[in-house]
């Protein structure tokens, strides 16, 4: 009898371990694809697709499209959707510390205006980047997403 106890002790045991890394495993189709090789950020332009702006989320819509270009000498360039912007950036193995940008001064419709206000608070916190998938996504000092981008296609 104790042979039959432990036998269905293991069993049950054997069983519940299997269980329980089934439950901790994730798919690869279902893990976002990382990339931390900041080389496949640079050269290309980047269309801004999500700005957080205090506690709303903005999402640009055409015609007020901002955008962003890493360039591989450290530069940071593109549009606010309202007015051309430029700078200077380190990065350091995820972390992003951009300088103060100039910029144009051209006034714009009130969205264009919006979404530049945003965009350039947004910039001004940034401190981590990851790209996921498609995804250009730029955090705050507390890990939180504060503006996404998407490759810009021709």
């Amino acid at each position: 009898m104790l042979t039959v106890k432990s036998t269905t002790l293991s069993s049950f045991a054997m069983a519940s371990a299997l269980l329980l890394a089934a439950c901790n495993t994730t798919s690869k189709s279902e893990q976002p694809e990382m990339v931390s090789n900041w080389s496949a950020i640079t050269g290309k332009n980047w269309q801004l697709s999500m700005v957080v702006d205090g506690n709303e989320t903005l999402a640009p819509m055409s015609p007020v499209l901002a955008s962003a270009n890493f360039t591989a000498d450290s530069k940071v360039v593109g549009s606010t959707g309202c007015n051309r912007y430029f700078g200077t950036y380190e990065e350091n193995d995820g972390k992003l510390k951009l300088s103060p940008l100039g910029a144009t001064q051209m006034m714009c419709v009130e969205d264009a205006m919006a979404i530049e206000n945003a965009f350039n608070n947004a910039m001004e916190k940034v401190s981590d980047w990851q790209l996921a998938k498609d995804t250009l996504v730029l955090s705050d000092t507390n890990g939180k997403p504060i503006m996404e981008f998407v490759p810009i296609t021709p």
